[in-house]
């Protein structure tokens, strides 16, 4: 039985400028690979769980990973949220 690999949790991550409340989580692929495929950033709306981006593998390394999703939250937040 091959081993699983243990992953690493979801990130919290609270927008700078709003403190606007994200969650990045992974999508990892193949089982022994310890940098995730996908980073999937998800914030809350009222009581909806809104996807507000996702990035395919453009990355080296898990920290790169959480670094593009915090990339991802403040751009969706410049994007759609207004002072």
């Amino acid at each position: 039985m091959p081993l699983l690999v243990d992953r690493l949790p979801p990130v919290d991550y609270d927008d700078p400028v709003h403190a606007v409340p994200f969650v990045i989580a992974f999508s990892w692929g193949e089982q022994n690979n310890e940098v995730p495929d996908e980073v999937i950033v998800l914030t809350k709306i009222g009581k909806d769980t809104i996807v507000a981006a996702t990035r395919q593998k453009t990355w080296s390394s898990y920290d790169e990973a959480v670094e593009v999703g915090r990339q991802a939250a403040d751009k969706f937040v410049a994007r759609y949220w207004q002072d």
